[in-house]
């Protein structure tokens, strides 16, 4: 998974494992037919994932199981779609994990002879809109006397793009994630930060709000392209002292972490030029003693410098066997 969706993702599931931030959020998007029918208390979260390793770059999931009020259990599975262009085909992928869910379900309880229900929430975030496309749109079926045979099913679509006009609203918790969703897409906005920080402003000073607080800045500091000090503002001007504090501090933990990261990149690239020059000597040595001082001219000595190691390894090999130096740099 590329790093930059391994921030997404972290937020997303941050707080959407969270019972209560899954329950605002299907309060406040779903339909009121649907969600009278579901007793969101028993909300419990499954530990399955369903996005294979290769999809993972572009989708992350969770999957919630739920009561109705019928009694029978049901899922609601959240999709997180990274993509930063609409997917058309998002319903297909949608599809493909629903199956699977059924069929962990089957192993899980052979004496059942349904399926559970399963409610697909796509939450999308991406820089252009998207609209919901259902299955049966993307199937090539000009008659309607073959429409039996079209599989089709609704999904619960939220656009989050910055040109969406869907709403934000819930508990602040849920109204932070998905502003940073939609502020992440326009880094340099310095009026994203101030919105985030009045929200984070109206959090209580508790143990569990200044955990919000942390969160929510260390995504905005690996998100959004706003200076240091301007960060710094925002904060002094929106947040109460305790809140100022943590975040200063964690300022100051991912600075020293920064430094200590690009100190080790330093030394682990230091090594690896010092084992490149270590080879390049070698062959050096072995070049001028098999085949005279001579064979060392400027053009040689530049093509051993622009080898990779493993060429320059091959080479060192082939010194061995070579009659001629021009059987040394032959096809490799």
């Amino acid at each position: 998974m590329h790093k930059v969706n391994n921030i997404h993702d972290a937020l997303f599931r941050e707080t959407m494992s969270h019972r209560e931030v899954a329950a605002d959020f299907l309060r406040n998007y779903l339909p009121d037919g649907v969600l009278r029918r579901i007793r969101l208390e028993t909300l419990a979260i499954r530990k399955d994932t369903f996005v294979a390793p290769d999809q993972a770059r572009h989708h992350s999931d969770l999957l919630y199981e739920v009561r109705l009020m019928s009694g029978r259990s049901a899922f609601v599975y959240f999709l997180f779609e990274h993509k930063s262009a609409p997917d058309r085909f998002v319903a297909l992928q949608l599809l493909r994990y629903m199956l699977e869910i059924w069929e962990l379900s089957r192993k899980q309880r052979k004496a059942r002879r349904s399926l559970p229900l399963i409610i697909p929430i796509v939450v999308y975030h991406g820089r252009s809109r998207q609209r919901a496309v259902r299955l049966g749109e993307l199937v090539d079926c000009a008659e309607e006397s073959l429409g039996a045979y079209v599989p089709d099913f609704g999904l619960a679509f939220y656009d989050f793009s910055p040109e969406s006009e869907l709403r934000i609203k819930g508990a602040i918790t849920l109204r932070l994630v998905l502003t940073c969703f939609r502020a992440k897409n326009n880094p340099e906005t310095v009026r994203h930060v101030f919105d985030i920080f009045r929200l984070l402003g109206r959090l209580d000073d508790d143990e569990t709000s200044l955990r919000w607080v942390e969160v929510i800045f260390r995504y905005l500091s690996q998100t959004m392209d706003i200076e240091e000090n301007v960060m710094h503002d925002a904060a002094r001007i929106s947040l109460s002292t305790a809140k100022e504090r943590a975040i200063m501090t964690l300022a100051e933990r991912l600075l020293n972490k920064g430094k200590a990261e690009g100190q080790q990149a330093g030394r682990q690239e230091g090594r690896q030029e010092g084992r490149q020059e270590g080879r390049l000597l070698v062959l050096q040595r072995l070049l001028s003693k098999r085949f005279g001082q001579d064979v060392l001219d400027i053009r040689t000595q530049e093509r051993l410098r622009a080898a990779s190691p493993e060429q320059l390894d091959l080479w060192a090999e082939r010194i061995l066997d070579a009659s001629r130096v021009e059987d040394v740099f032959g096809e490799e």
